[in-house]
């Protein structure tokens, strides 16, 4: 059964790498997204720059390229259009937080708030429009707010509900620590959102819920998806996650639609049906033929062709998982 439910999503387009993770999916209590190329389209674009000190725009956005151009996650693909700066040595990520790197001598980060107050603690707050802020800073030195746009995938609101009306608790978990996270949660109807996250944090939340009893499903594409992937009881990593993620992901969805985490579900849910079914059968075969074999009441030969029978009931019966909807 588990191998025609595998079979059956890897003909959608669903790629299956622990089949396994169909029980744990199959009786899951809560589904976790992340934010940022998950449950958004992570084509983010610069929607505004809010200038820190004696700066141009063109700078900015130089300056940020130029560290950006090292990064595969989402907030890099703004930044694509723009010159990058030259001359950048030393730039390494920091998973959940932002770049650093040199250049002339000088160090810069650009990332998260937090990230970048660490080593600039005179960075204001980020202007109060609802956009998804990155900040950068040179040394000590502030230099700007970056806002940059995301829209939400079309599917996202319906794979929610329909998560939702399976019973599912659903949560949002992101590093963003802005106010597109809650406004995205209520606009989807998200039961839960918390924002400005790191992986550690992340994880903590995830064991917390394990800790509770709850089977969780988590939703993801990041590098700082990675260890809550691999954490959770059942994980998906959406068609243009990193290959770190991909790595660690239970399922991977290769045509990027949220759809087919319904339809997942779905599958495992019938293969768990189907799987007690099979059981149930095999135990009342069992129970009933092994007695009168004992007992010499059934010969050899009907004995042999029974027990095929048998076999043969249960394979036809799990090859139903290969009937149905494909999709929604």
């Amino acid at each position: 059964a588990l191998t025609r439910a595998a079979s059956a999503l890897r003909a959608t387009g669903v790629i299956v790498r622990g089949e396994n993770a169909l029980e744990a999916l199959s009786r899951a209590s809560h589904m976790i997204f992340d934010k940022t190329g998950t449950l958004t389209e992570g084509s983010l674009e610069i929607s505004r720059i809010e200038l820190l000190s004696d700066i141009s725009r063109e700078s900015v956005e130089a300056l940020a390229a130029g560290l950006q151009q090292y990064s595969n996650h989402p907030v890099a693909s703004a930044f694509a259009s723009s010159e990058a700066q030259a001359g950048m040595v030393d730039v390494h990520y920091q998973i959940g937080a932002g770049l650093e790197g040199r250049l002339d001598g000088h160090r810069l980060r650009v990332g998260s708030e937090q990230f970048c107050r660490e080593m600039a603690a005179a960075l204001p707050p980020p202007p109060g429009e609802p956009l998804y802020w990155i900040a950068l800073c040179r040394e000590t030195t502030p230099l700007a707010w970056i806002g940059l746009a995301d829209r939400t995938r079309k599917e996202a609101a319906q794979v929610v509900s329909a998560a939702r009306r399976a019973g599912m608790t659903v949560e949002l978990l992101t590093g963003d620590s802005s106010a597109q996270g809650p406004l995205l949660a209520q606009s989807l109807g998200i039961d839960s959102v918390q924002t400005g996250l790191d992986p550690q944090q992340k994880m903590a939340r995830v064991r917390a819920l394990q800790g509770a009893g709850a089977i969780v499903a988590m939703v993801g594409d990041g590098l700082n998806d990675a260890p809550v992937l691999s954490l959770a009881d059942a994980s998906f990593a959406v068609a243009n996650a990193t290959d770190l993620a991909r790595t660690q992901a239970d399922f991977v969805l290769v045509d990027g639609d949220l759809h087919s985490i319904v339809h997942t579900w779905r599958t495992a849910r019938k293969c768990r049906r189907i799987i007690m079914q099979n059981l149930a059968w095999a135990l009342t075969y069992n129970a009933c033929a092994i007695p009168l074999a004992a007992m010499g009441q059934i010969p050899p030969w009907a004995a042999a062709i029974g027990m095929s029978g048998s076999s043969l009931l249960v394979v036809a019966n799990s090859l139903r998982l290969n009937s149905g909807p494909r999709k929604r």
